[in-house]
C-alpha cells in the first residue's frame, strides 16, 4: 500500500456483525508497524458499533485534502485495497515526478 500518501483513516465497524470482515481485515493491513514506519504520522481512527447490523464504513483522507468513502459491508478486501491504493499511486508518481 502506499501508506506515505494517506494521512488518516477513519474505520467503523460492528465487531460481531459478519459482514463486517473486509474491515476489519484493512485495519489489520494498515495499523501495522511497517505502514507506521512509512508513515508516522497517520491517524487511524476506530469506531466500534454497538448495533450488530450496523454497516461498516471506512474513511481515507490523503495527502492533497482528497477524500474517500467505502461501504466496506459490500466489498471484498482486495476490492477496498484497490480503492484506495488508485488515488493514492497517483500521487505517489506525482512525487517521483517532482523529483526528478
Amino acid at each position: 500500500m502506499f501508506m506515505r500518501q494517506i494521512t488518516e483513516i477513519k474505520v467503523a465497524l460492528a465487531p460481531f456483525n459478519a459482514a463486517s470482515k473486509s474491515s476489519r481485515l484493512f485495519l489489520n493491513r494498515v495499523n501495522t508497524n511497517g505502514a507506521r514506519k512509512v508513515n508516522p504520522t497517520i491517524k487511524i481512527n476506530t469506531s466500534i458499533l454497538s448495533d450488530v447490523n450496523a454497516p461498516s464504513h471506512i474513511q481515507v483522507v490523503y495527502r492533497d485534502g482528497q477524500k474517500l468513502a467505502l461501504e466496506a459491508d459490500k466489498m471484498k478486501i482486495n476490492n477496498i485495497l484497490q480503492v484506495v491504493n488508485k488515488h493514492a499511486k497517483k500521487l505517489e508518481e506525482i512525487e517521483q515526478a517532482k523529483s526528478w
